[in-house]
Protein backbone atom coordinates (compact mmCIF):
# COMPACT_ATOMS: atom_id res chain seq x y z
CA UNK A 1 0.00 0.00 0.00
CA UNK A 2 1.13 3.53 -0.79
CA UNK A 3 0.78 6.40 1.67
CA UNK A 4 1.35 9.44 -0.56
CA UNK A 5 -2.08 10.87 0.23
CA UNK A 6 -3.92 9.83 3.39
CA UNK A 7 -7.43 11.32 3.41
CA UNK A 8 -9.13 11.71 6.79
CA UNK A 9 -12.94 11.66 6.63
CA UNK A 10 -15.37 12.28 9.53
CA UNK A 11 -17.08 8.98 10.31
CA UNK A 12 -20.50 10.55 10.89
CA UNK A 13 -20.73 12.30 7.49
CA UNK A 14 -22.15 9.81 5.00
CA UNK A 15 -21.83 12.06 1.93
CA UNK A 16 -18.16 12.74 2.58
CA UNK A 17 -17.48 9.04 3.13
CA UNK A 18 -19.10 8.07 -0.16
CA UNK A 19 -17.34 10.86 -2.04
CA UNK A 20 -13.96 9.81 -0.63
CA UNK A 21 -14.09 6.57 -2.61
CA UNK A 22 -14.55 8.46 -5.88
CA UNK A 23 -11.25 10.26 -5.30
CA UNK A 24 -7.66 9.16 -5.81
CA UNK A 25 -6.34 9.02 -2.25
CA UNK A 26 -3.94 6.16 -1.54
CA UNK A 27 -5.52 5.54 1.86
CA UNK A 28 -8.81 6.67 3.38
CA UNK A 29 -9.03 7.02 7.16
CA UNK A 30 -12.53 6.98 8.57
CA UNK A 31 -12.41 9.02 11.74
CA UNK A 32 -14.04 8.20 15.06
CA UNK A 33 -11.93 10.71 17.00
CA UNK A 34 -11.64 14.50 16.90
CA UNK A 35 -13.76 15.29 13.83
CA UNK A 36 -16.78 13.45 15.26
CA UNK A 37 -18.87 15.05 18.05
CA UNK A 38 -18.97 12.97 21.23
CA UNK A 39 -22.70 12.32 20.96
CA UNK A 40 -22.35 10.99 17.38
CA UNK A 41 -19.47 8.56 17.74
CA UNK A 42 -21.61 5.44 18.02
CA UNK A 43 -23.81 6.61 15.17
CA UNK A 44 -20.66 7.09 13.11
CA UNK A 45 -19.92 3.37 13.38
CA UNK A 46 -23.39 2.56 12.04
CA UNK A 47 -22.96 4.99 9.15
CA UNK A 48 -19.55 3.54 8.26
CA UNK A 49 -20.97 0.03 8.33
CA UNK A 50 -23.94 0.96 6.14
CA UNK A 51 -21.66 2.67 3.59
CA UNK A 52 -20.09 -0.71 2.78
CA UNK A 53 -16.72 0.89 2.05
CA UNK A 54 -13.72 -0.58 0.25
CA UNK A 55 -11.86 -1.93 3.25
CA UNK A 56 -8.71 -2.71 1.30
CA UNK A 57 -8.24 1.04 1.00
CA UNK A 58 -9.46 1.99 4.48
CA UNK A 59 -8.14 2.37 8.02
CA UNK A 60 -10.01 3.71 11.05
CA UNK A 61 -8.78 6.36 13.46
CA UNK A 62 -10.09 5.09 16.76
CA UNK A 63 -11.20 7.30 19.63
CA UNK A 64 -10.80 4.76 22.45
CA UNK A 65 -9.81 1.15 22.89
CA UNK A 66 -13.41 -0.06 22.81
CA UNK A 67 -13.51 0.97 19.13
CA UNK A 68 -11.19 -1.95 18.37
CA UNK A 69 -14.11 -4.37 18.54
CA UNK A 70 -15.80 -2.46 15.72
CA UNK A 71 -12.57 -2.42 13.68
CA UNK A 72 -11.99 -6.15 14.00
CA UNK A 73 -15.62 -7.21 13.54
CA UNK A 74 -15.77 -5.20 10.32
CA UNK A 75 -12.36 -6.55 9.23
CA UNK A 76 -10.65 -3.22 8.65
CA UNK A 77 -6.96 -3.87 7.97
CA UNK A 78 -5.56 -1.14 10.17
CA UNK A 79 -6.01 1.69 12.63
CA UNK A 80 -4.52 5.10 13.30
CA UNK A 81 -3.82 5.38 17.02
CA UNK A 82 -4.11 8.95 18.36
CA UNK A 83 -1.70 10.16 21.04
CA UNK A 84 0.58 7.15 20.88
CA UNK A 85 3.08 7.71 23.69
CA UNK A 86 4.65 4.42 24.78
CA UNK A 87 5.45 0.92 23.63
CA UNK A 88 3.37 -0.39 26.54
CA UNK A 89 0.35 1.33 25.03
CA UNK A 90 0.97 -0.59 21.81
CA UNK A 91 1.39 -3.86 23.70
CA UNK A 92 -1.99 -3.31 25.35
CA UNK A 93 -3.64 -2.62 21.97
CA UNK A 94 -1.93 -5.69 20.53
CA UNK A 95 -3.41 -7.90 23.26
CA UNK A 96 -6.89 -6.49 22.68
CA UNK A 97 -6.66 -6.99 18.93
CA UNK A 98 -5.55 -10.60 19.29
CA UNK A 99 -8.71 -11.39 21.23
CA UNK A 100 -11.05 -10.48 18.38
CA UNK A 101 -9.26 -9.84 15.07
CA UNK A 102 -9.97 -12.06 12.08
CA UNK A 103 -6.95 -10.73 10.20
CA UNK A 104 -3.83 -9.03 11.50
CA UNK A 105 -4.53 -5.36 12.11
CA UNK A 106 -1.85 -2.79 11.34
CA UNK A 107 -1.31 0.09 13.76
CA UNK A 108 -0.16 3.49 12.55
CA UNK A 109 0.78 5.53 15.64
CA UNK A 110 0.09 9.25 15.55
CA UNK A 111 2.90 11.14 17.28
CA UNK A 112 1.23 14.26 18.62
CA UNK A 113 2.64 14.82 22.10
CA UNK A 114 6.00 15.53 23.68
CA UNK A 115 5.84 12.19 25.50
CA UNK A 116 5.23 10.32 22.27
CA UNK A 117 8.11 12.03 20.53
CA UNK A 118 10.40 11.30 23.48
CA UNK A 119 9.57 7.59 23.16
CA UNK A 120 9.69 7.50 19.38
CA UNK A 121 12.41 4.88 19.03
CA UNK A 122 10.69 2.35 21.28
CA UNK A 123 7.38 2.97 19.49
CA UNK A 124 9.02 2.32 16.11
CA UNK A 125 10.62 -0.85 17.49
CA UNK A 126 7.23 -2.54 17.97
CA UNK A 127 7.64 -4.48 14.74
CA UNK A 128 4.71 -6.80 15.50
CA UNK A 129 2.31 -4.10 14.32
CA UNK A 130 4.23 -0.97 13.30
CA UNK A 131 5.38 -0.47 9.70
CA UNK A 132 4.94 3.29 9.48
CA UNK A 133 4.24 6.22 11.82
CA UNK A 134 2.52 9.57 11.37
CA UNK A 135 2.99 13.07 12.75
CA UNK A 136 0.18 15.14 14.28
CA UNK A 137 1.43 18.66 14.81
CA UNK A 138 -1.81 20.42 15.74
CA UNK A 139 -2.50 18.79 19.09
CA UNK A 140 1.22 18.87 19.83
CA UNK A 141 1.29 22.62 19.24
CA UNK A 142 -1.76 23.16 21.45
CA UNK A 143 -0.25 21.15 24.28
CA UNK A 144 2.92 23.27 24.39
CA UNK A 145 1.28 26.58 23.45
CA UNK A 146 3.16 26.75 20.16
CA UNK A 147 1.94 29.05 17.38
CA UNK A 148 2.90 27.71 13.97
CA UNK A 149 3.66 30.26 11.26
CA UNK A 150 3.00 29.81 7.55
CA UNK A 151 6.46 28.42 6.83
CA UNK A 152 6.05 25.90 9.70
CA UNK A 153 9.60 26.54 10.94
CA UNK A 154 8.45 25.98 14.54
CA UNK A 155 7.93 22.25 13.91
CA UNK A 156 10.99 21.65 11.72
CA UNK A 157 13.03 19.99 14.48
CA UNK A 158 10.12 17.73 15.42
CA UNK A 159 9.87 16.62 11.81
CA UNK A 160 13.60 15.96 11.54
CA UNK A 161 13.47 13.92 14.74
CA UNK A 162 10.58 11.81 13.43
CA UNK A 163 12.42 11.02 10.20
CA UNK A 164 15.74 10.28 11.91
CA UNK A 165 14.26 7.94 14.51
CA UNK A 166 12.04 5.98 12.12
CA UNK A 167 14.66 5.07 9.53
CA UNK A 168 14.19 1.33 10.10
CA UNK A 169 10.55 1.43 8.97
CA UNK A 170 8.69 3.05 6.06
CA UNK A 171 9.04 6.80 5.48
CA UNK A 172 6.57 8.55 7.83
CA UNK A 173 3.32 10.36 7.03
CA UNK A 174 3.40 14.09 7.69
CA UNK A 175 0.80 16.10 9.55
CA UNK A 176 -2.19 17.72 7.84
CA UNK A 177 -2.23 21.28 6.54
CA UNK A 178 -5.31 22.92 8.03
CA UNK A 179 -5.77 25.85 5.64
CA UNK A 180 -7.22 23.67 2.89
CA UNK A 181 -7.98 26.71 0.69
CA UNK A 182 -4.27 27.55 0.50
CA UNK A 183 -3.15 24.96 -2.04
CA UNK A 184 0.15 26.75 -2.71
CA UNK A 185 0.94 26.57 1.00
CA UNK A 186 0.00 22.89 1.04
CA UNK A 187 2.26 22.19 -1.95
CA UNK A 188 5.15 24.05 -0.33
CA UNK A 189 4.65 22.01 2.84
CA UNK A 190 4.66 18.76 0.85
CA UNK A 191 7.84 19.69 -0.99
CA UNK A 192 9.59 20.64 2.24
CA UNK A 193 8.74 17.45 4.12
CA UNK A 194 9.56 15.25 1.15
CA UNK A 195 13.09 16.69 1.22
CA UNK A 196 13.25 15.87 4.93
CA UNK A 197 12.35 12.24 4.25
CA UNK A 198 8.59 11.94 4.69
CA UNK A 199 6.77 9.62 2.33
CA UNK A 200 3.28 11.09 2.35
CA UNK A 201 0.89 13.63 3.78
CA UNK A 202 -2.33 13.59 5.75
CA UNK A 203 -5.06 15.29 3.68
CA UNK A 204 -8.27 16.89 4.93
CA UNK A 205 -9.72 18.07 1.62
CA UNK A 206 -10.11 16.45 -1.82
CA UNK A 207 -8.14 19.27 -3.50
CA UNK A 208 -5.03 18.29 -1.56
CA UNK A 209 -4.94 14.71 -2.87
CA UNK A 210 -3.63 15.31 -6.39
CA UNK A 211 -0.88 17.60 -5.12
CA UNK A 212 0.24 15.06 -2.54
CA UNK A 213 0.24 12.22 -5.04
CA UNK A 214 2.30 14.28 -7.49
CA UNK A 215 4.98 15.19 -4.98
CA UNK A 216 5.35 11.92 -3.08
CA UNK A 217 6.04 9.63 -6.05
Amino acid sequence: MKYRSVLFVPGHEEKKIKKAYTLNADLIVLDLESTVPEDQKEQAKKIIKECNVNKDQTYVRINKNSDLEFVTSEKFPGIFLPFTETKNQLIEIDKLLKKSEKLKTDIIPILESINGLANLEEICSFSERIQIISFGSHDLAKSINLKISQDEKEILEFRKNIVNKSKNIKSPIDTSYLNFKDLDGFENSCNMVKKLGFGGKACIHPDQIQISNKIFL
